[in-house]
């Protein structure tokens, strides 16, 4: 088996982080993500900590950076 040690991580973006970077409320995150505005996360660590991999918002043009 071979692994790509050099391989680029793709950082999760948690939404909390998000919120701050785009300086929104949480209300406004989840309308954005029901419009299509944003997508849904697809990161779950629990039921209440959900986030973003770096890479699903780039695709989506979300500058979070």
């Amino acid at each position: 088996m071979t692994h790509e040690i050099n391989a680029p991580l793709d950082r999760v973006i948690w939404r909390r982080d998000l919120q701050q970077k785009l300086n929104v409320h949480s209300n406004t995150v989840s309308v954005w993500i029901k419009e299509g505005r944003l997508p849904k996360p697809d990161v779950n660590l629990s039921n209440r900590t959900k986030g973003w991999k770096l890479s699903t918002l780039r695709a989506a043009e979300v500058n979070f950076e």
